[in-house]
């Protein structure tokens, strides 16, 4: 699925195991932690089950998908609950995907 499918229809899918494929733009930890996971659609809060992934990584990642306020927020958002990571393998060390750490690489 990609994200721009996803944020078409939030409400349909809240409380639903989704698997996404995406680069992860940018990591935080205030106001809770989270990572920004961009596909070529779009971008979507994911919480993480464990650490935070590293920028750059491209990753698939699988989860619970729901619409809630976080502590320490004042307003709803939508948020993939992360259960489980896998990191996409590059075979030609090069990806499409802007944000991905093996974008704009030259095959060897």
């Amino acid at each position: 699925m990609n994200i721009a499918e996803l944020n078409r229809n939030q409400t349909a899918r809240h409380n639903t195991e989704i698997t996404v494929s995406g680069a992860v733009r940018a990591t935080y930890s205030n106001p809770f932690p989270y990572f920004l996971l961009e596909d070529t659609s779009g971008t979507l809060i994911c919480r993480p089950n464990g650490n935070l992934p590293g920028l750059g990584g491209h990753l698939e990642i699988t989860g619970q998908f729901v619409l809630e306020t976080p502590d320490k927020c004042t307003v709803e958002i939508a948020v993939l609950k992360e259960t489980t990571r896998a990191w996409v393998v590059h075979q030609s060390n090069t990806c499409d995907l802007q944000s991905c750490e093996f974008a704009n690489q030259v095959a060897a």
